[in-house]
């Protein structure tokens, strides 16, 4: 099995120059492209900078305004980098029937579980999951450690 991966890997990075680029990182082992997610969630929407503040001296109402825009910029930066869709197509309360041999990754019994299965139970959270990833490549001279540069303004 391994050498048929390795086999795949070697085609892989031959002929695709992103793919290789990704590579090449993994054996150098810097950081996962999580680090780019946070990356664009700070650029778009300054989450870190939320994240980070102390809001205990703020009021609601100022929280909620500056959450706003939060939202907005975070919810561009996920869009962009990943389609995510609902792992089960039905609405929050439908009934559903979970058969035996389900993949506990994608599904997780809460409640009166007994037994193997099958089960009967209503939908409480129809869960997430990514179809597709279009994380941008970082330029060779981009540090991505760095969430966010400092900013300096010039006099």
């Amino acid at each position: 099995m391994r050498f048929i991966l390795a086999l795949k890997c070697f085609f892989k990075v031959l002929f695709d120059g992103a793919a290789a680029r990704r590579f090449a990182r993994v054996l150098d082992s810097e950081p996962s492209p999580s680090v780019e997610i946070l990356q664009a969630m700070q650029r778009e929407g300054r989450l870190i900078d939320f994240l980070m503040e102390d809001i205990d001296g703020f009021d609601d109402g100022q929280v909620g305004a500056a959450v706003r825009s939060i939202h907005s910029g975070c919810r561009r930066a996920l869009t962009e980098s990943f389609t995510i869709e609902p792992v089960r197509p039905e609405s929050e309360g439908a009934s559903v029937q979970i058969p035996e041999g389900y993949d506990p990754a994608r599904i997780r019994l809460v409640g009166n579980v007994a037994g193997r299965g099958p089960h009967a139970g209503v939908i409480k959270h129809h869960g997430w999951h990514i179809s597709s990833v279009r994380l941008k490549v970082l330029g060779e001279s981009q540090d991505d450690r760095v969430l966010a540069p400092a900013e300096v303004e010039v006099n």
